[in-house]
């Protein structure tokens, strides 16, 4: 910030930094105050490219214009960061969010009717970083969810050029999964541990590391060929099982960030999903958290136990 002093008056005027960062092939731009905050955006650090024109562009405001709508949906589930979702009255979307259900809201935001605008107001500054990253994942899903990309929450390794998604509800074992291919397998490296990002150019699926790898640091600026979808069920023995294509979908779609309630989110993540499990192999691997389940997944995915 910097100091003017008018008619005697000293007067803060904020200064402003804008960077520009590509997630899996899409442009964002970022516009907040400089000052710490940036410093502790390390996350992003790996993503950022010279200035280009923004799919969407952030901005930090002191004061939103638009008036909070009653929400169409609040997902606040147990655990999790709360989120609302609404409608102004001038139909741009309107997000509350809280790092947890039982939290004060630490962030607001208006994002235009495409998702290419969005505009958020930080109320809490202790949580400015959490809800800078939470506002960014968020429209980055519901904007691109038209483009052939799925937002998932997912572990994902990568080994030989190929990229290995686990999936599975909170708790099942996907990071555990993707350590014990670490610990087991060679030359596995890991991509992204929450949120990668899934992309279909040309009816060819690659999965993306991305700057929201949950409580992983784990931000790489990378991308391979999806090998295979995994979905992780616990299990007292170690074996994988095919999946058909309407299985697949079902195992996929819990796990794609969207609004499903909005007609166009709704049928680009639909037409996403079926291009993609018409061209990976999904499965579902019964499974013990040990190295012996790693063998198993990687003899079926990969081909050779040992990942040699």
């Amino acid at each position: 910030m910097t100091k003017l002093v008018k008619n005697g008056i000293f007067v803060i005027r904020m200064v402003y930094m804008k960077k520009t960062y590509k997630v899996a092939g899409h442009v964002l731009s970022l516009e907040m105050p400089d000052g710490n905050v940036w410093q502790q955006m390390k996350n992003l650090v790996p993503f950022e490219i010279e200035e280009a024109s923004p799919l969407i562009a952030f901005r930090q405001v002191e004061n939103l214009a638009e008036q909070a709508p009653q929400p169409l949906l609040v997902s606040d589930d147990e655990g999790f960061p709360m989120i609302t979702i609404g409608k102004t009255e001038n139909g741009k979307w309107y997000f509350t969010m809280a790092p947890l259900n039982n939290l004060p809201v630490s962030c607001n935001c208006v994002a235009s009717e495409d998702f290419s605008e969005v505009d958020f107001q930080i109320v809490n500054p202790r949580q400015a970083v959490f809800s800078i990253n939470n506002t960014m994942m968020l429209v980055f899903a519901l904007r691109t969810a038209t483009l052939y990309t799925l937002e998932i929450h997912a572990s994902v390794v990568m080994k030989g050029g190929k990229g290995f998604a686990f999936l599975g509800k909170s708790g099942t074992g996907k990071s555990t999964h993707s350590r014990m291919w670490l610990e087991n397998i060679p030359g596995t490296e890991l991509l992204n541990d929450d949120n990668p990002i899934i992309r279909i150019t040309d009816g060819v699926a690659r999965i993306y590391g991305s700057p929201w790898s949950g409580k992983t640091p784990c931000y790489k600026n990378a991308s391979v060929e999806l090998g295979a979808v995994v979905r992780i069920v616990r299990a007292p023995s170690n074996f994988t099982e095919k999946l058909s294509l309407t299985q697949s979908y079902a195992c996929i779609f819990p796990s794609v960030s969207a609004y499903r309630p909005d007609r166009k989110i709704a049928d680009g993540v639909h037409n996403t999903i079926v291009a993609l499990v018409t061209s990976v192999p999904c499965y579902n691997m019964h499974c013990l958290p040990d190295g012996e389940a790693a063998k198993v997944c990687c003899n079926t995915v990969y081909g050779q136990e040992d990942g040699s």
